[in-house]
């Protein structure tokens, strides 16, 4: 679980840097690298998998609720949520076990844009982009 943590971690700071133009790279491949964050612009060798991977995002005044329209089961489940802000803040987190389903909320009370993240066991870290 550690490894997981360091990598989300990692993750979510590479993502927030380079969505802020920070080098040339996020002007050559969009605001995340190929190949290690799926979008649904860029879903990389999971093409076929972005219905059921991609944070669905609902924004209602000032509750964001976070939904990975993805079945569970102990083999292949969603893992984690998390949504964070431009600045690189974790506005909070939510884990799940196999058998939990994929949807969290979150308070937002600060207008701007923001990213929710779900990782799944088997098809790796997708982000959405999204404005409170």
């Amino acid at each position: 679980m550690s490894n997981r943590r360091v990598f989300l971690k990692s993750a979510l700071a590479l993502a927030a840097g380079l969505s802020l133009g920070v080098g040339k790279a996020a002007a050559e491949t969009g605001p995340f690298p190929s190949g290690v964050v799926y979008t649904a612009d860029d879903p990389g060798m999971w093409a076929g998998k972005v219905k059921t991977h991609l944070p669905q995002v609902n924004v209602m005044d000032g509750k964001v609720t976070v939904e990975t329209m993805h079945p569970q089961s102990q083999k292949h489940f969603i893992v984690r949520h998390t949504v964070v802000g431009m600045d690189g803040k974790v506005v909070g987190t939510q884990v799940f076990s196999p058998d939990k389903e994929p949807k969290s909320s979150y308070e937002i009370t600060k207008r701007g844009e923001y990213y929710a993240t779900s990782f799944c066991n088997l098809h790796d870290f997708w982000v959405t982009k999204f404005t409170v």
